[in-house]
């Protein structure tokens, strides 16, 4: 069976790779602004005024193609203004950044970094993650998913640590989010993420509060409102992911069970591995993190506020196809069905 596999799948490979390095050069020659015949090959870049010239980096290539794909992908979908994003390729080390640093309203993508002073403070024994908080009615608030195997934390319920931080982040529970920034103390909170260099991100408010919640809630030291921006949260998966962070793959584990699905997996092969966060309040729909794509992994991180989570999910298929063509923006594109279909058949080995 193998083999009468391999007979089908070798020609298609092959003509896959001729159709990606025609592809390639049409490409960025499409980028290119200027008349054909003074565009210089897609490989090189001309000196002013010299005859000589200086190769480009496969890699700035590849940058340069997916940052197009990217802005004409937002452009056509009247987000122009309404999207931040950041990619970083971490076997390249190459980033692609879209109103990177502007501050966002951060929603449940906030629980991202509550994780990892939780984790730092059981390190230090500041907190066992086997010891157990009593649910205070001031912080029972309704949760973002609420399923058969999990039911919503109410007040007076005694839960551990580690079952408040693993509710937060797989269930996004606000609850759980709102009883760990008491415990943590979200003042120390922010102060970690100053020393991991995110310097434009607070942790200092609640999620989800009442009227007379929210008043309660003022009056507590470090209050102020949450906000991060685009960058910082693809700087703090990427800290993650190389290990600078203590108890990173354990961390990474928690979020790899996240189950909302509905923005970067969305469109993305079903058995890939991801390990993100994702946000949601209406009109914003945020979600970042590491998509394990193999032998490409990269960080992405996708903010805005047009209300549909559907931006989300086709700039992240194009950050893993690196090309628009698999989102049928054309009548025709074999080149997005070849290299969907081929990514199918390399999942089966």
């Amino acid at each position: 069976m193998f083999r009468s596999i391999s007979v089908l799948v070798l020609p298609l490979a092959f003509a896959l790779l001729l159709l990606v390095a025609f592809r390639s050069n049409l490409h960025l020659l499409s980028f290119i602004k200027g008349p054909a015949a003074a565009t210089p090959p897609p490989t090189t870049l001309a000196k002013t005024g010299k005859d000589d010239s200086e190769k480009i980096p496969t890699s700035e290539i590849e940058r340069l193609n997916l940052q197009n794909d990217l802005r004409e992908e937002i452009d056509a979908l009247g987000a122009t203004n309404n999207v931040s994003l950041y990619y970083k390729s971490l076997n390249n080390n190459f980033e692609v950044a879209i109103n990177p640093d502007r501050s966002w309203v951060p929603a449940s993508i906030v629980k991202a970094f509550v994780v990892v002073e939780a984790f730092r403070q059981r390190r230090l024994g500041l907190v066992n993650f086997d010891s157990r908080v009593t649910i205070k009615q001031e912080n029972v608030v309704p949760t973002e998913l609420e399923d058969v195997e999990y039911q919503p934390l109410r007040a007076g319920v005694k839960a551990t640590i580690r079952e408040l931080v693993y509710a937060m982040i797989i269930q996004s529970d606000n609850t759980a989010y709102n009883t760990l920034i008491d415990v943590l103390d979200r003042r120390n909170i922010t102060s970690t993420l100053r020393r991991l260099g995110l310097d434009d991100t607070v942790v200092g408010e609640k999620l989800s509060l009442s009227d007379e919640q929210y008043s309660q809630d003022t009056l507590v030291p470090g209050r102020q409102s949450n906000r991060t921006t685009a960058s910082d949260f693809g700087h703090l998966f990427t800290l993650l992911y190389e290990g600078k962070i203590d108890n990173s793959e354990e961390i990474l584990s928690t979020f790899k069970k996240q189950k909302l699905k509905d923005m970067i997996p969305k469109l993305l092969p079903t058995n890939l591995e991801l390990a993100h966060k994702t946000g949601f309040l209406p009109p914003y729909f945020h979600d970042g993190g590491i998509v394990y794509k193999r032998e490409d992994p990269f960080v992405l991180v996708v903010f805005t506020n047009q209300g549909n989570p559907e931006i989300v999910a086709r700039l992240a298929k194009i950050c893993y196809f690196k090309t628009r063509d698999v989102l049928g923006v054309s009548a025709s594109n074999p080149y997005g069905k070849a290299l969907e279909f081929l990514d199918k058949i390399k999942s089966l080995f």
